[in-house]
């Protein structure tokens, strides 16, 4: 089974798949994927709120897969080294935790995706 949401801009939205609000979440298994389609949030300054939510994603009974958005940190996702997975490049943020790389085909659970990841911030000029 694969579920798809985008922009868990985690610490802050991160909290929809804590299983009130996604209960389905709890009857996966790690052969199971949810796929954040950009800005997931949990690999940006390496400190607790981000080391937490990462163990926390890890822990769940599916696997979680993202992509990249425009609010990511890029130099730090590049520090992690480049695995292969389901046809693609991949980071393994934890065992369960997998950034597909932009530009890439994956075929998961008999799908084929190409991760096109990334996005034009019109905030750009006002955020730092």
């Amino acid at each position: 089974m694969i579920y798809i949401t985008g922009d868990t801009h985690c610490p802050f939205d991160i909290s929809k798949f804590k299983p009130h609000y996604f209960p389905e979440g709890q009857t996966l298994t790690k052969e199971d994927y949810v796929i954040i389609c950009g800005d997931f949030g949990a690999v940006w300054d390496d400190m607790l709120p981000d080391l937490f939510w990462r163990d926390w994603l890890d822990s769940q009974p599916w696997t979680t897969l993202s992509v990249d958005g425009n609010h990511e940190d890029f130099e730090l996702l590049d520090d992690y080294p480049v695995s292969h997975w389901h046809g693609g490049k991949a980071h393994f943020i934890k065992e369960s935790v997998i950034h597909l790389m932009r530009g890439q085909i994956d075929t998961i659970d008999g799908q084929t995706f190409f991760t096109f990841g990334g996005g034009y911030s019109c905030d750009i000029e006002t955020r730092v």
